[in-house]
């Protein structure tokens, strides 16, 4: 069932995780694809909304976790005018080259998550079920162009934590940021995700983003929320210890987002 968050939003619920329509002057951009057979939920919306698969300009990824890009290779099929972006960290993951590893588990509901079965065996267990198709990234998202191709008064920001390549939408008319799993809903609230490569980054993104101003948060899991019922945790909080200066890494697996947390917090 479709929720209309405001004027500009629209939440898809998906199996796991949500996915947006966000109305743009040239066009529709689409925010994550959820998992494998999603495409037929987003195009059963874009009826109801009364919109074609020509009307989606952007698909904008949010990060490299299979709940958010299992239906990108449909997705692109059936919007073949769409072009499909995310951050430059998540492009392997997407096309299949590199395979996501589970992230840091946080609190008891995260030991659980991975006590049961690592990210690597629950893909594997998914993918015997249901097929992903791997697929090339038209576009960073750090590209110019992208946003100014649909005529969004917005901006596509890099909000590390969750994962390295994690990035969020915000949208100035209605100030609204679509966030991925940087936060989730949870009674009401909107809280850290329970896995995380790195919580003080994931606590620095989310400051950065309040800086914003933002008047509503849409997670990828939970139902929007405003953004003044963020509430962390004091593990995002932590200071970061100063590590020994190294030589410049430029590969993503090198970056340590805790040292980056501490750049940006200085």
């Amino acid at each position: 069932m479709l929720e209309r968050v405001n004027e500009e939003v629209t939440r898809v619920p998906g199996r796991m995780a949500n996915t947006y329509l966000v109305e743009a002057p040239k066009g529709l951009i689409l925010v994550d694809t959820g998992l494998p057979g999603t495409e037929k939920r987003i195009m059963k919306a874009l009826a109801q909304l009364g919109r074609t698969a020509e009307s989606v300009k952007l698909v904008l990824i949010t990060h490299r976790h299979l709940d958010h890009i299992g239906s990108v290779s449909a997705i692109k099929h059936a919007f073949p005018k769409a072009i499909v972006a995310s951050h430059p960290f998540e492009k392997p993951y997407i096309a299949g080259t590199l395979v996501a590893h589970m992230p840091r588990a946080w609190g008891l509901q995260g030991r659980i998550m991975r006590r049961i079965s690592s990210f690597t065996s629950w893909m594997a267990k998914l993918l015997r079920i249901i097929n992903y198709k791997p697929m090339y990234v038209d576009k960073p998202s750090d590209d110019e162009s992208l946003l100014e191709g649909t005529g969004l008064d917005g901006s596509i920001l890099w909000t590390p934590g969750h994962t390295k390549g994690s990035i969020t939408l915000f949208l100035n008319k209605t100030k609204t940021a679509i966030v991925g799993d940087l936060l989730r809903g949870r009674h009401g609230k909107l809280v850290e995700p329970s896995l995380m490569e790195s919580p003080t980054q994931t606590g620095a993104s989310v400051h950065r983003l309040l800086d914003l101003g933002p008047v509503t948060i849409c997670p990828g899991h939970g139902k929007p929320t405003a953004a003044s019922k963020v509430r962390l945790s004091k593990r995002t909080e932590q200071p970061v210890k100063q590590k020994p200066k190294e030589k410049k890494k430029e590969k993503e697996e090198d970056v340590d987002l805790d040292a980056l947390a501490r750049d940006l917090t200085v």
